[in-house]
């Protein structure tokens, strides 16, 4: 099962990590004895004194990179884990000790062909040391700051070499661990893996960020952090350095002359406008990733972890908003049902719709201006979990950007309302799309779909004209529904073709014995009595079948 003695060694390690925690069961539950040939260690000194969320962030605070950035990514998935993981999870922290930059020198030679002498102007500072990389700060020979990632090396390596010890511990604690919250783990590796592939490839960081500078082209009220491509591949990711006060640091804030509250507003108001406007956001927006510069710019850092919503989703949840605001729940409840999938065969639309509205109307016994999207927002998603209805990924991640900017605007202004600041956009959408001259241009808006069909028409008619006078056009039916009544019929149709023969035999039997016809035995003719006792016969049997089948 564990091909190499590093596997070994590693799932070690995570045994010894998880009884340390006080997760006996779950180690029983893997019987994983057998596989590796050693003796679990006993009477390890567990953290039992802990609620069971805290362990299990511990344990995998413990358990490394390769779990703590797995763990990471399921706080965006309350549909593979339970909401109170997702919350303990959302604690972790992805700092580790940096590796020597002499290791990591080597990198820009084997990518740039140059030396990092030849690149920069002074020497490369480390800033930030998080499991997949390392953040400098350094100068272009050309003058301009700027902050260099680097992947560390070795990473893709040892996060997949886990990945694949990771799977096989699944499928043994497969469908056992529904106490946790958890009832697929070979699901949630898959999903894993999916994810960190994303991360371990700067390229695609460098396109979020090339797609963010497009959507804020001209906009005055942020600064986008420039991307240096010719610094930048799948290891290496170079942009300006951004300058800037940390967005919740209200005391130098003040000192420089701006306004807390202000920065509370506009912050909002740009991840509103990613929101609703460009449809693709900035989701990891806590107070580590946004920055004030000096001029009052507000600069949003990290592309990493970035989210897109469908046209029709986001008109589905400005739908949401609009019947929140308008204390029609239960329209919200179906808004809510259509911005999510349902792990729920048999759900019932309407009794979800009822505690949904339930739920919403709570927070309308107060002022609008009393309504925290966060509280609001988890008891809705709460809700969800107990019908087994959960937001798309895409969805749940605004969800979780728009509480944690509330978050941020609370720390900057203790009054800021963010039910309050949503409106204005919610009005604008509404604007935008079901104005007179909005529904007028899309009048002329002919889809793809349909000027292809329209093309191909006449073809399609033509084809089928031509096979009906050649007398080739077949047409297939499927029954769908009808096999049990069809069964039925043919059931009885056989008892009704099995009693006309009996009829039959009894009647010919019949007028064989009144006719005294020969060969005869004590008088009475053989074939007659032969006949009437093998209708008789055929009779009882009709007759006991019909009667075990309880339909008379």
């Amino acid at each position: 099962m564990f091909d190499t003695l590093r596997q070994v060694e590693r799932t070690k390690d995570i045994i010894t990590v998880l009884l340390k925690n006080g997760f006996d069961d779950i180690v029983s539950a893997m019987g994983i004895e057998k596989y590796l040939q050693f003796s679990i260690p006993k009477n390890v000194q567990s953290s039992l004194h802990l609620s069971r969320s805290v362990r299990i962030r511990k344990t995998i605070e413990g358990l490394g990179p390769t779990f703590i950035k797995m763990a990471q990514i399921l706080s965006t998935r309350p549909d593979l884990i339970s909401l109170e993981l997702a919350d303990e999870f959302s604690k972790l922290q992805d700092n580790v000790e940096a590796i020597p930059f002499e290791i990591i020198k080597p990198r820009f030679v084997e990518e740039f062909g140059k030396d990092v002498d030849e690149i920069f102007e002074t020497e490369l500072v480390l800033v930030a040391s998080a499991s997949l990389g390392q953040v400098y700060k350094g100068r272009l020979k050309s003058g301009e700051d700027v902050a260099v990632k680097i992947l560390r090396p070795g990473t893709q390596k040892m996060i997949y070499s886990d990945i694949e010890i990771i799977y096989h511990l699944a499928s043994l604690l497969e469908n056992k661990l529904g106490s946790y919250g958890i009832h697929s783990p070979k699901k949630i590796v898959q999903e894993f893996e999916k994810s960190i592939k994303k991360e371990l490839d700067y390229n695609a960081e460098a396109l979020n960020l090339k797609l963010f500078i497009k959507n804020f082209d001209g906009n005055k009220n942020i600064l986008v952090p420039k991307l240096y491509e010719e610094f930048s591949c799948k290891s290496v990711l170079t942009m300006q350095y951004i300058e800037g006060i940390k967005v919740t640091d209200t005391k130098k804030l003040k000192e420089i002359g701006i306004e807390p509250k202000e920065i509370a507003q506009r912050g909002f108001n740009l991840l509103c406008e990613q929101i609703f406007i460009h449809r693709f956001f900035h989701a990891d927006p806590h107070p580590g990733n946004i920055f004030v510069l000096e001029d009052g710019h507000i600069s949003f850092v990290d592309f990493g972890m970035m989210g897109s919503i469908a046209e029709r989703d986001r008109k589905y949840f400005v739908d949401m908003i609009y019947y929140i605001t308008k204390e029609e729940e239960e329209k919200a409840a179906f808004c809510i049902l259509e911005l999510s999938k349902v792990q729920n065969d048999n759900l019932d639309e309407d009794a979800f719709a009822k505690d949904m509205g339930d739920v919403i109307r709570t927070y309308f016994y107060g002022s609008l201006n009393d309504i925290k999207i966060k509280n609001l927002l988890n008891d809705i998603v709460t809700l969800m979990s107990r019908y087994r209805v959960y937001f798309r990924e895409n969805n749940y991640l605004l969800v979780k950007a728009l509480m944690t900017i509330e978050g941020v605007g609370k720390e900057l202004d203790p009054d800021f309302n963010a039910s309050v600041a949503i409106k204005p956009f919610v009005i604008q959408f509404y604007k935008k799309n079901f104005s007179f001259m909005a529904l007028l241009s899309k009048v002329g808006e002919i889809p793809k779909e349909l000027g292809d069909f329209l093309m191909q028409f006449p073809q399609d008619i033509k084809a089928i004209t031509q096979k009906m006078k050649s007398g080739k056009l077949k047409i297939e039916f499927q029954h769908i529904g009808l096999e049990d009544i069809q069964e039925s019929m043919e059931r009885s149709l056989n008892r009704l073709s099995i009693a006309v023969v009996i009829a039959a035999i009894l009647i010919g039997s019949s007028l064989l014995l009144l006719a005294k016809t020969p060969p005869l035995l004590f008088g009475i003719p053989i074939l007659g009595l032969a006949g009437f006792v093998t209708a008789v016969f055929m009779g009882m049997v009709l007759i006991y079948s019909i009667f075990k089948k309880g339909k008379f």
